[in-house]
């Protein structure tokens, strides 16, 4: 079993029963309803284990925050690394395995609304980190007429801070935006979701292309399975994650 010495990562040993060899994943830190690190599991984790066991092999994960995932895989870190929308020299891409929808939240009372981006201006923003990357250029250009903007890694709290009118609005997942509102304040209906940004797809990167292959058949046959909807209806409020 190889250990890393970077101190950012958490190494997270495969399941004792699992005697094929390992397959190692730089995946990010906790993200609810995708990633629970202290228990091992979440959406994508679960996800990836299940493609894991299709091609006979452990899944370990190594974590770290989304920002250092492809730096760390580039020092030679990992057999795969998450989350990744480009595929820079040198690496194999595999077909997406994930997709995120992000979307703006407001509280129902606000006024002025907002109904486009550009209702936006003059509002207290809170966005999960690296929005301003992720999210079309519309969004970036206008960060400089926010009342206020700031990039976060836990969104635990967002809901509560939306709810006590601290921010204006906040943008994040929506899956997320839910586990965490149910959490907060279950059943409350004082907040709504604008979807203005459509839906993001991401792949993973590796560096052989065999294995790369075989990931490919194994998250098809994955997704053709009963489990893969039972997966999906697990986290998620429907199955067309």
């Amino acid at each position: 079993m190889r250990l890393w010495t970077t101190a950012l990562l958490l190494y997270c040993c495969p399941a004792l029963s699992c005697q094929w060899p390992e397959l190692t994943f730089l995946v990010g830190v906790n993200k609810p309803p995708y990633i629970e690190v202290a228990t091992q599991t979440g959406y994508e984790l679960e996800l990836l284990q299940q493609v894991s066991q299709k091609m006979h092999r452990c899944a370990v994960f190594l974590h770290t925050p989304n920002g250092r995932l492809l730096e760390l895989f580039k020092q030679g870190q990992a057999d795969f690394v998450s989350l990744q929308r480009t595929v820079p020299d040198g690496f194999n891409a595999t077909v997406p395995y994930i997709h995120y929808e992000n979307v703006l939240i407001t509280r129902k009372d606000l006024q002025p609304p907002v109904n486009t981006l550009a209702d936006l201006t003059g509002k207290r923003v809170l966005a999960f980190q690296n929005a301003h990357l992720f999210l079309p250029q519309d969004y970036a250009q206008l960060i400089p007429g926010f009342a206020s903007y700031q990039e976060v890694v836990d969104q635990q709290q967002l809901p509560a801070m939306l709810l006590k009118s601290r921010v204006d609005v906040l943008v994040m997942d929506k899956n997320i935006f839910e586990y965490y509102y149910q959490q907060t304040a279950p059943g409350d209906t004082r907040l709504q979701q604008l979807p203005l940004f459509g839906i993001n797809s991401y792949h993973l990167l590796g560096r052989d292309t065999w294995l790369v292959q075989r990931f490919n058949q194994a998250l098809l046959a994955f997704q053709q399975s009963p489990q893969y909807r039972q997966l999906q209806l697990k986290y998620f409020q429907q199955a067309d994650q």
